[in-house]
């Protein structure tokens, strides 16, 4: 049968995907963020995931916030630690939620840092084709990464974030008193994304950082409050551009190519998330040289920043090129002739640049000081 292609009729669906996301920022602020809530009329009952050590500083005083405003809630408890992040757990998730009959009237809130914001968000995204979403971040990692711009994923063996949705909040609480209860590692693995910020698109954010380093590690939340400002400011101008990672947002992933690799290659327990993003950047610089592309090497600012806050300099001596490469031709964000790497160029100027796989052996290499 002959198709007569001019009668083919064409139709344009024209898809909103997401709606205006609220963020708000304060200090010591929950009956404001269980206020926010409430206004926003998201459903009367919600599930909170969360894991074993957060849920014993900050669930009780969230469920009764909620309770106060008619807003039932029933927590999902998780094990702590980057190796929970997998699509077992979010099955078990989705398993509690349809035995408890979570249906489209009602919604989820994240509480908890990285972990439990990429896993919240993910299962949001694909039970019951999706539900409203709260996050409320816990860790500095967090509040200035994993909870602005709707990525959601679980890890694989395979590679970091193999399994992922964007879907976006309908609200990102950030209270700063919740860093208060954090211990000092955990500050500084947030602070090496806030660096990361400064290096793709603010030179005086990064003095800002390298000056008030002590500050940072003691905690002081006027200072903290500052830092997550900036870097939602930043992240903001990324993600709102670009919400499908496919042009602009990317300068975002700089030393997160070497960074996932290196996780992964350590079965997530080698190093945290932050450890692996300060090295990476390292790296990266490393790369850019190599490459002939820095205009500025600022290796020595950027490794005693690092070396103040108590972070890793080196990658760990185990971690071989031909290891890593094996993990990054896995990674999602590259196709089958060509690599992408974001590398620097000056402090608060980065390039996006394509490789071959053998000009990224070569760049490997010279990354790991082989």
């Amino acid at each position: 049968m002959e198709i007569n292609l001019a009668r083919l009729e064409e139709y344009k669906l024209n898809f909103s995907r997401t709606d205006e996301v609220h963020v708000v920022l304060g200090i010591d602020c929950l009956r404001e963020i269980v206020s926010k809530i409430s206004l926003l009329r998201l459903a009367p009952r919600t599930a909170i995931i969360t894991n074993t050590t957060v849920s014993e500083h900050c669930l009780e005083p969230l469920m009764e916030a909620l309770s106060a405003k008619g807003i039932a809630s029933e927590p999902v408890i998780i094990p702590d630690g980057e190796e929970y992040k997998t699509f077992d757990t979010a099955q078990k998730i989705i398993s509690f939620l349809a035995e408890k009959n979570f249906t489209k009237d009602t919604f989820i809130i994240a509480l908890g840092g990285g972990v439990i914001c990429d896993l919240a968000g993910f299962t949001a995204s694909i039970y019951k084709r999706g539900l409203p979403l709260v996050l409320i971040p816990t860790s500095l990692l967090a509040m200035v990464d994993g909870a602005i711009g709707g990525k959601n994923a679980v890890n694989m063996p395979e590679a970091k974030n193999m399994i992922g949705t964007f879907y976006q909040p309908k609200l990102t609480a950030i209270n700063v008193s919740y860093l208060q209860t954090l211990p000092l590692s955990q500050i500084s693995y947030g602070t090496a994304e806030t660096i990361k910020h400064a290096l793709i698109a603010d030179p005086a954010y990064f003095k800002f950082i390298d000056n008030n380093a002590e500050s940072i590690k003691q905690k002081d939340l006027s200072t903290l409050q500052r830092l997550v400002r900036r870097s939602i400011n930043i992240k903001k101008s990324f993600v709102t551009k670009d919400e499908f990672d496919v042009s602009t947002r990317k300068h975002l992933n700089l030393g997160h190519t070497f960074a996932h690799a290196m996780e992964a290659a350590g079965n997530y327990l080698r190093l945290h998330h932050g450890e692996a993003v300060g090295i990476g950047m390292i790296m990266a610089l490393k790369a850019s040289k190599h490459l002939e592309l820095l205009k500025e090497d600022y290796s020595l600012q950027l490794k005693s920043l690092l070396i103040r806050m108590g972070l890793p300099i080196l990658p760990p001596d185990e971690f071989t090129s031909q290891s890593l490469l094996e993990i990054i031709k896995a990674d999602k964000k590259n196709d089958t002739s060509s690599y992408t790497l974001i590398l620097p160029v000056e402090i608060g100027s980065t390039i996006i640049k394509s490789l071959s796989e053998e000009e990224l052996i070569q760049v490997l290499d010279a990354a790991l000081d082989i």
